[in-house]
């Protein structure tokens, strides 16, 4: 394996998370009012909110269904939720252990074993109740998911792919129970419950959740009264998650999502066969100022403990969360590029639960030697390790015990090699392989920003155009006052920089585009290159 492909990032599947930034809003905010300045200002195609206080449910609306469809959604409209199908596979998971089924001991190695081999033992001792809530130590994404459709990344990931990515998980390392949040751990748990239930993910969630509790609209495919997917002003196609559904697939409204709420209140009576007390007990911290329940994430407010999850897909964001001490429930369901977690939580008075930073060895930061020509450098900020291999943007890590720090963002971890109690190598391990790199500082090198070249602007003229991976995306570069922008169909326009006449780069992501050229030197096609991940597109005539 060679040093340039460790540690690397992925383009475009990055939605599905928690993400959160204080906004300002309080409890007298007038949601409404939110919700059509978002449509004003074209933020948003279509939002439907609901507020359940004072046990009356209100639902504010504002948008229209698509750029073709004037109707505004109404408390029927289906949107896609993302991640807060995490939650309904939690309640999924809690139903079946109600029923005798598995329990939260059970382990990835039972349900598995008899299949497949696990290359890390660890991997086969993580249970359910650690795939449920983030602290399997498993990485956010499967190392195998090399998405061939950045519009739909999860597109074609199918049984056996994922099968293959539990095989090889964390090959070589070492696995902790710190949270780290991960569709790839969700996404497996929803399959493991499919394969006990005998119908598969979908099934089971439809007969033991979503039918008993009448949630006719929540859903894994759309009917006739839904929201449009739409990001940096276009409508872009929906999310479909295959084989890692439970991480992020279902479609829901208004009305289901109050339904569940006041179900989740103890308003009305729960159908399901678990307690639903149970679901609200605090087993972990987030370490980051939030705690996590066998269902949702926890945070604090003045009024009492707000119970949540958010979820965002290619063209949806969405926000639920439900107070049992006031009996106060809000839903934000949002077709454009606002993402309403933070004025969910502000709107609840959300205070930060007190985060304790782990205790780091200064020892383990320092530049260290992979090759004469590549490094990894490693800091910390805030109590937080990062790495950052040359070239590559800074990847923060978790630490798992004293000598091992592991990354979220891929299936790669650390592990420092100390002589007589003095840090004197690293090891990198990703895919099975080992790579030793030895300190030679004990201050990292911040990798130096990539240098550009200037190319006179009829030379960049000759890229603009439009390229296509396929029917439903393309590159558009144009060319302003400040040189190449690359814009891949949903997302918004970035700069580029050229490193010769063939190779531009992106600051903003690891990222390169490589232009081919025929024989007259006239620019025919791109490829984007990120970590594992090629993609050509042949450029419009």
């Amino acid at each position: 394996m060679k040093a340039r492909s460790c540690i690397a990032g992925r383009f475009a599947v990055t939605a599905i998370a928690l993400v959160l930034t204080q906004t300002g809003f309080t409890e007298q905010t007038d949601m409404q009012q939110w919700l059509n300045s978002q449509v004003s200002d074209g933020q948003s195609l279509a939002i439907s909110a609901a507020l359940l206080q004072g046990g009356k449910v209100s639902y504010m609306q504002a948008g229209k269904l698509s750029p073709d469809d004037d109707r505004t959604p109404d408390s029927h409209t289906q949107f896609q939720i993302g991640s807060i199908t995490k939650s309904f596979t939690n309640l999924l998971l809690a139903d079946m252990i109600a029923r005798g089924d598995v329990a939260y001991d059970t382990t990835v190695g039972e349900l598995l074993a008899d299949e497949i081999r696990i290359a890390n033992p660890a991997v086969a001792e993580i249970t359910l109740l650690q795939l449920a809530t983030h602290t399997s130590g498993l990485p956010r994404l499967p190392a195998n998911l090399t998405p061939s459709n950045p519009l739909d990344p999860y597109a074609g990931y199918d049984e056996k792919a994922l099968l293959a990515a539990v095989s090889n998980a964390r090959d070589k390392q070492t696995l902790g129970d710190h949270y780290g949040y991960s569709n790839f751990g969700v996404g497996l748990l929803g399959y493991l419950l499919g394969r006990v239930h005998g119908d598969g993910y979908q099934a089971a969630l439809a007969e033991y959740v979503l039918e008993p509790q009448g949630l006719a609209r929540t859903a894994f495919v759309v009917k006739d009264n839904v929201s449009a997917g739409f990001r940096d002003g276009q409508v872009v196609p929906d999310w479909g998650l295959d084989v890692l559904d439970g991480a992020g697939s279902l479609w829901s409204s208004a009305e289901d999502m109050m339904r569940l709420a006041q179900i989740q209140l103890g308003i009305e009576k729960s159908p399901l066969k678990q307690e639903r007390s149970a679901g609200l007990q605090q087993v972990a911290s987030t370490g980051s100022g939030f705690a996590v329940t066998p269902v949702w994430h926890v945070a604090d407010s003045t009024d009492g403990k707000v119970y949540w999850h958010n979820g965002g897909t290619g063209g949806f964001w969405s926000f639920f969360g439900f107070r049992p001490d006031t009996g106060d429930a809000l839903l934000i369901m949002v077709s454009g590029d606002s993402d309403p977690t933070s004025v969910g939580l502000d709107w609840f008075g959300w205070q930060s639960m007190e985060a304790t930073p782990p205790v780091v060895a200064d020892d383990v930061s320092g530049q260290y030697e992979l090759t004469p020509n590549v490094g990894i450098g490693v800091f910390q900020n805030n109590g937080v390790v990062f790495a950052q291999l040359t070239g590559q943007s800074p990847l923060p890590l978790d630490q798992v015990d004293e000598s091992w720090y592991a990354s979220n963002a891929v299936d790669a971890s650390l592990r420092f090699v100390r002589d007589e109690g003095a840090v004197v190598a690293v090891e990198l391990v990703q895919n099975g392989a080992i790579q030793r790199a030895r300190k030679v500082g004990d201050t990292a090198t911040i990798a130096e920003p990539r240098k550009s070249i200037d190319l006179p602007a009829e030379v960049l003229a000759g890229y603009v155009g439009e390229y296509a991976i396929n029917d439903a995306a393309k590159f558009t570069i144009r060319l302003t006052e400040d040189g190449l922008q690359a814009k891949l169909t949903g997302q918004p326009f970035f700069p580029i920089f050229a490193q010769s006449e063939h190779v531009f780069f992106y600051k903003v992501v690891d990222a390169e585009l490589h232009f081919e050229h025929d024989d007259n030197g006239v620019v025919t096609a791109l490829v984007l290159h990120q970590g594992a991940i090629r993609q050509r597109a042949v450029k419009s005539p």
